[in-house]
């Protein structure tokens, strides 16, 4: 095995151990949408470095060493702590690997007295060495790791947290205001989990971070819009985002390519996830933080806003034996909320549950759950087909994306299985087309689908500071009009306008929006056999809504109606969602 296969290899490792980061080399540009022309100076720079790496890897051959191109290798912080960073610049050796009691490390001079010394002590600490060539150009880069924020944060996350003073922050954290002041006092690891504790508390689903020329924005989405919370110095948030890094083992010096990752934290005993996207942007990396409560409890399909034919049928739904059920809508309109509680009504103890997500986003007992790394080849396709070989009886795939994966989960509907997916789709009726558009032909799609539900979140008044409102007699006359036609589709409907209609000025508990939590409006469309008969001959989309009107199908913006008059949320609310302008 030749010194570049070795270093390649050593260089996987490292970067397989996770919390990983880079010793930084020449500063990285700044990623603008048109990158600069480089300067004959920093080409001049960058043909020097070349050259002493390759002078380093040659005298490593001579010595018959390892050689290392340390500044480009990623480097696990915790190894930082081994050696005193005043010894290891006098020495010029770095920790860089370690499994167990081997540890690698870095050297300019295998025969420094000092590095000797050092590699000694380590010896008598019961580590095994193995000692790699580096230049000294490229060690003394890597030797900066000790000054920057990188050491700065890890020092930090040794401290422990003083939970103590967690828990009188955790009180004083009652809306954006109070986690504003009290950010600017805080370590890094502290001010992240504040951060996180006052996202929780707010109801916040996503945390936003949106660097810009002088400062960066943060913003929190809740109930499905996003809220500017304050801004924060370019410095402090360096050490946040550092951190945040950190615990998702992200590399930390890499600043102009996308980064995804996870990390948990308790809450009260209770674990949260939060997924992390990192993007670089102009004025620097930009970090969207999903907040994931997997023990949070699922709603019932009654306090998740079914109602009527849509509650009725969805319960009649859960006694089939076979067949596809799709929950269609866009990203954040509840459609994992649905999945999840299908899920809890279909599974019993004689059936045997397996979902495949992409990620988990709550843990359910009693059933199997599996999360695809599309990274290894473990996609929706390929995890589809292994689980119908589990011999399960209810099948979950967090979404169809290609014919390969919508073919499987098509036979597994029509082979005695109930196959449950989402789709991204503004309408139930849309999930046909998209369906044949994949490239699923109709013969298979029409026997295999059982029902489509759309939804989306409207938010609802809070109940906090809303107060009933003598409605005006145009308003009342608006409303009646939509429901009589309602009523022409559902007779038996008993629902009369009222004459006042809740409003809501906001406050501190709503974070002055006038709105506290979600609720559904849906439409579920049951693929009968006359919706099945005109699927196999190809109809168009318009044919496919007058059947299912003709037999009472509601449609999202009724069932917003509805709520609007049952004084849960506004008739503004459910116009946005449902794209129907004023």
């Amino acid at each position: 095995m030749d010194d570049n296969t070795q270093n390649n290899q050593g260089s996987q490792q490292i970067a397989q151990q996770g919390q990983a980061i880079k010793a930084p080399s020449a500063p990285s540009e700044p990623v603008h949408q048109t990158q600069p022309t480089v300067s004959p100076e920093e080409k001049l720079a960058k043909i020097n470095r070349e050259a002493k790496e390759k002078a380093a890897a040659q005298r490593a051959r001579e010595l018959g060493m390892s050689y290392i191109n340390i500044g480009t290798t990623p480097i696990n912080p915790d190894l930082l702590h081994m050696v005193d960073p005043q010894i290891a610049q006098k020495a010029l050796i770095l920790p860089f690997y370690k499994l167990g009691k081997k540890v690698r490390v870095a050297v300019a001079d295998p025969q420094n007295p000092e590095t000797l010394k050092v590699i000694e002590q380590l010896k008598q600490q019961g580590y095994a060495i193995n000692v790699n060539l580096s230049s000294d150009d490229g060690l003394r880069e890597a030797m900066k790791l000790y000054e920057s924020e990188q050491y700065v944060v890890k020092k930090e996350i040794e401290t422990k947290l003083d939970e103590e003073k967690i828990k009188a922050y955790e009180k004083e954290i009652q809306d954006l205001q109070s986690l504003e002041t009290k950010l600017p006092t805080l370590t890094s690891e502290e001010a992240v989990y504040l951060i996180n504790i006052g996202a929780l508390k707010t109801g916040a689903s996503d945390i936003h971070f949106e660097p810009e020329e002088e400062d960066v924005e943060m913003r929190f989405r809740i109930d499905g819009l996003l809220h500017s919370i304050f801004r924060i110095d370019k410095t402090t948030f360096t050490n946040i985002a550092n951190q945040i890094k950190y615990q998702c083992k992200m590399k930390l010096n890499i600043t102009n390519e996308p980064q995804d990752g996870r990390y948990s934290f308790l809450v009260n005993e209770r674990k949260v996830d939060l997924r992390v996207s990192v993007l670089p942007t102009q004025f620097g990396e930009t970090f969207v933080c999903r907040l994931l409560d997997s023990q949070r409890h699922v709603a019932s399909f009654e306090d998740m806003g079914f109602t009527g034919k849509a509650l009725a049928h969805t319960r009649q739904m859960l006694n089939i034996k076979h067949g596809m059920i799709l929950i269609t809508g866009p990203t954040g309109s509840g459609k994992t909320t649905t999945l999840y509680q299908l899920l809890e009504k279909f599974s019993n103890e004689s059936n045997k549950t397996i979902t495949l997500e992409d990620p988990i986003e709550y843990h359910l007992k009693g059933i199997s759950q599996s999360q695809i790394n599309e990274k290894r080849g473990y996609d929706f396709a390929n995890g589809l087909r292994a689980i119908l070989r589990q011999d399960p009886d209810v099948v979950m795939i967090g979404e169809i994306r290609d014919l390969d994966t919508a073919e499987t989960a098509a036979q597994a509907a029509l082979t005695g299985h109930v196959l449950l997916s989402t789709l991204h789709t503004n309408s139930a009726i849309e999930a046909i087309p998209r369906l044949i558009n994949i490239g699923l032909p109709p013969f298979m799609v029409a026997p295999a689908l059982d029902t489509i539900i759309a939804q989306r979140l409207v938010r609802k008044f809070c109940p906090a500071c809303s107060y009933s409102e003598k409605i005006s007699a145009a308003k009342k006359e608006e409303l009646q009009k939509k429901l009589d036609l309602i009523k022409n589709m559902q007779p038996s409907l008993e629902l009369e306008i009222p004459d006042e209609l809740p409003t809501a000025p906001g406050c501190p508990v709503c974070s002055h929006t006038g709105y506290k939590g979600r609720i559904a409006v849906v439409e579920v469309l049951d693929v009968d056999n006359e919706i099945k008969r005109l699927i196999l001959e190809k109809a168009s989309s318009t044919k496919l809504i007058e059947a299912a009107r003709k037999k009472g199908m509601m449609t999202m913006y009724e069932d917003g109606v509805i709520k609007v008059i049952q004084g849960l949320t506004s008739l503004a609310e459910v116009h946005r969602v449902t794209a129907i302008s004023v």
